[in-house]
């Protein structure tokens, strides 16, 4: 999709591309009307011709500009600064954004009336009375008659409300009522961000599926969200984006309602509607049957927000269980708390590949139940002595179990942790072998180094692991240098622990991968 971008009174305008040929100049009758007395009354056309568009002028008097260069045709790509006579345009090809808070400071319309919401709850509530004396069994019938009609559609709000489960579906039944209630032709519910706090577009509707954007004046959202008050802007003629020789017909007469989403006392969000093209289309029954909803509505989308970042909480807490000691989850939870997430960085750590020896020709003839059994019993003692040494359990590669020590919660003795648990897998194996039908064993390598740490993926799947070059080192260890029964351990790590344990120096070792020869060592008690 293609469009343009310029600005009208301070306000920013996009108008769509949709026909394949379009005429922009200053009289009735053209695609797109800039009332500018530069602008000829014909100026140019801009013509779709399979994927490009040709820019062509028409004559005008006082030409047409490409990035400041003079031209009579030119095809224009996205991002070309084009001035129709001395008025500048911009020609973007994407989505333009569905909703615009423009920056323009203008001032509310004269038609705009602005209500506070503590107005209009006292007075939903009968406590606000007339002075007039002669007028007032008159005005008070007729509020009684209104405020019941309000708070019948509310009882009804409320039980649809109930109804819906999920953050999306109150979203949508939120947009689905209002439309319902108040006569709009467009809406938009905005939220606040929690980081920035700025206020963002959550869902948008509109009775006739065209996809303009809606515009909404930062001026008056920053007024309704900040100081609580519901507006109505009663004539649009009246608003000063038409003081500035705009089309009317081009930017749209439309009616409006901006009304903030309390909780509490606290404004969470907005619900703007409009109608374009219809002058005085709302009023104050509109006004505070809107303002009436939007304190349900405010606490029906908090409430769906909370459920459903518990129940992420409570997705996330579940899968860091499968991999994480109870201690270690703890201290992870608390580090989760304060920074938000687990944000891949750079730690040094060490690494753990443990692997079965000739497991796959030892399961060949066993029944495949026989075989998960084996490779169960074995995972799962395995894991019990990692989360014993507070290790993390990054994965299971088959019949092989990676674990890491020093991430995510960094600690300075992560190779001894590490050897240390080689160790007592060793020991745990044994055991495991005195009840078993077939003797297992493994051979393990270790490796300690700087890597990359934290939730790797895509946003439908992310995991917890690590990656470097010294990750892939004690892989390598593992895999090419380590005998069966053998913990094998890389240089960085014997460094670390140096004097804790007893080695015997593996000289001259050559791994897929790594020109240089190594040093490793065996890790004998």
């Amino acid at each position: 999709m293609a469009y343009l971008s310029f600005k009208i009174g301070g306000e920013d305008q996009k108008f769509e591309i949709k026909k394949e040929i379009i005429s922009i100049g200053r009289m009735e009758g053209n695609d797109l009307i800039l009332f500018d007395p530069t602008i000829s009354r014909r100026h140019c056309e801009l013509e779709k011709n399979g994927k490009s568009y040709i820019l062509k002028d028409l004559n005008s008097r006082n030409g047409l500009f490409v990035n400041g260069e003079k031209i009579s045709t030119r095809e224009v790509k996205d991002g070309d600064e084009i001035k129709v006579g001395s008025f500048p345009l911009k020609f973007k090809m994407g989505e333009p954004d569905d909703v615009l808070i423009s920056d323009s400071q203008m001032s509310m319309a004269e038609g705009t009336i602005v209500r506070s919401l503590d107005e209009i709850q006292a007075m939903l509530k009968g406590e606000i009375k007339e002075s007039k004396i002669e007028e007032a069994k008159t005005i008070e019938f007729d509020r009684i008659q209104k405020n019941q009609k309000i708070l019948s559609s509310l009882n009804e709000v409320s039980r649809q409300l109930i109804e819906a489960q999920s953050y999306e579906e109150v979203l949508e039944k939120v947009i689905e009522i209002i439309f319902e209630q108040v006569q709009a032709q467009r809406g938009v519910i905005l939220l606040t961000d929690e980081k920035s706090g700025e206020l963002e577009p959550k869902i948008i509707k509109q009775a006739d599926k065209s996809g303009e954007q809606i515009r909404i004046s930062q001026t008056i959202a920053k007024k309704s969200f900040n100081d609580k008050v519901a507006i109505l802007c009663h004539d649009a003629q009246t608003d000063e984006r038409f003081q500035a020789g705009a089309s009317i017909r081009m930017l749209g007469i439309r009616s409006a309602l901006c009304v903030p989403l309390l909780v509490g006392d606290k404004a969470i969000g907005l619900i703007y509607v409009d109608t374009p093209l219809r002058v005085k289309a709302y009023g104050n029954y509109e006004l505070e049957l809107l303002s009436a909803l939007s304190g349900l509505c405010g606490v029906a989308i908090r409430q769906a927000s909370l459920r459903a970042k518990l129940e992420e909480e409570k997705m996330a807490k579940s899968r860091l269980e499968r991999y994480h000691s109870p201690s270690v989850l703890k201290r992870i939870l608390e580090s989760i708390e304060k920074a938000g997430s687990l944000v891949a960085k750079e730690v040094e750590a060490t690494v753990l590949f443990a692997d079965l020896c000739s497991f796959t020709s030892m399961s060949e003839n066993m029944e495949p139940g026989k075989v998960a059994e084996i490779l169960n019993g074995f995972l799962s003692r395995m894991t019990d002595v990692i989360f014993d040494n507070e290790g993390t359990l990054d994965k299971f590669i088959g019949d092989c179990v990676m674990a890491v020590f020093g991430a995510p919660v960094e600690r300075d003795d992560h190779a001894e942790c590490a050897i240390k648990c080689a160790i007592e897998m060793k020991n745990e194996l044994m055991e495991y072998n005195k009840n078993g039908d077939i003797q297992l064993n493994f051979r393990v390598g270790i490796n300690s180094g700087k890597m990359v740490a934290g939730d790797i993926g895509s946003p439908k799947r992310m995991e917890y692991t690590v990656l470097g070059e010294s990750v892939n080192l004690a892989s390598r260890l593992q895999s090419y240098v380590a005998k069966p029964g053998q913990i094998v351990i890389g240089q960085r790590s014997y460094e670390l622990t140096k004097g804790k344990f007893k080695t015997i120096e593996i000289g001259g070792v050559q791994v897929k991968g790594i020109t240089k020869t190594l040093t490793a060592y065996e890790v004998i008690g």
